[in-house]
């Protein structure tokens, strides 16, 4: 039995690029994903697009697509499909590398690649590194699973109303705008 390689997200920064997969770093283990596809994008554009109207008009600080990877810690760097990152944070958080940190918001929208577990590890990792609430965002149900640090969780349906009071104030849309 062979030791797996471990690596850092300095190692991680250090990998030339490459467009046809993109790279996570899931506490030392490289992990590829595929291309999503267009259906995946267009969710990702408009939820991005939802939340951007809404924050831009109150300046509320940064939304962040998919290509933005965030070091939650020196060996893991995640990429959610969409990121917010409030105004006071956004300094802290820049990087010419990896955001420092977890982002306020962090929504991740389920492929057919993804696995249960896989996307619940995440979950876990976002809060535990300081992320406030993390939606996950199931295409084919129409559905968006809440998670808070405080340890809230709650399902919406497509007709519920969708918020983040405490860290997009005055942000509301109804689940169904994510799929429209």
């Amino acid at each position: 039995m062979s030791a797996k390689t471990l690596l850092t997200a300095d190692d991680l920064a250090r990998m030339p690029d490459d467009d046809s997969v993109q790279l996570e770093l899931d506490e030392g283990e490289l992990i590829s994903m595929p291309p999503a596809g267009f259906d995946h994008g267009e969710r990702e554009d408009q939820i991005s697009f939802l939340l951007n109207q809404h924050v831009r008009k109150n300046k509320l600080g940064k939304v962040l697509t998919g290509d933005t990877g965030f070091r939650l810690n020196d060996n893991t760097v995640l990429s959610p499909d969409v990121a917010f990152v409030r105004k006071d944070r956004v300094e802290a958080l820049r990087s010419k590398s990896f955001a420092k940190g977890a982002p306020d918001l962090a929504v991740e929208i389920l492929s057919p690649s993804d696995t249960v577990r896989r996307v619940n590890r995440k979950v876990k990792q976002y809060l535990a590194a300081g992320c406030h609430t993390v939606w996950l965002v199931y295409p084919e149900s129409q559905t968006v699973d809440i998670f808070e640090a405080s340890g809230a969780e709650r399902t919406l349906h497509s007709q519920e109303i969708l918020e983040a009071q405490e860290i997009l104030p005055g942000f509301s849309a109804k689940v169904a705008d994510l799929f429209a």
